[in-house]
């Protein structure tokens, strides 16, 4: 008589536990951003990607390549050569938030 008494309570604990609502507000966790820095060897405007290289980033793509970017106006703003930092995800080949860092101060074309 005991064991289907056993079996009864873990069978209602188990669909209670089921049956839980998620706690209010709950949100599938954001990915975990990752610091990129490179220097821009192209831009094309027409497709809006840029081709980058940059070194080794740990959860990330090993070299350079070409990569979107979040905002069609910071094309207007690179140039061959500028050194950038971004802000990338694991398994997106967009940059997101571009700072360029360094111009070289020979670039006839860099706005101020």
């Amino acid at each position: 008589m005991r064991f289907p008494v056993l079996i009864i309570v873990a069978f209602a604990l188990t669909f209670s536990i089921a049956v839980l609502p998620l706690p209010m507000g709950a949100q599938p966790a954001k990915p975990k951003s990752l610091a990129f820095f490179g220097r821009v060897e192209s831009v094309d405007s027409e497709k809006k990607i840029i081709t980058v290289k940059h070194g080794k980033i740990a959860g990330y793509i090993d070299s350079g390549t070409d990569f979107s970017v979040d905002e069609a106006g910071v094309l207007n703003q690179l140039r061959p050569a500028d050194n950038i930092r971004a802000t990338v995800y694991p398994n997106d080949l967009t940059l997101h938030q571009i700072h360029v860092v360094y111009r070289s101060a020979g670039d006839k074309t860099s706005k101020k």
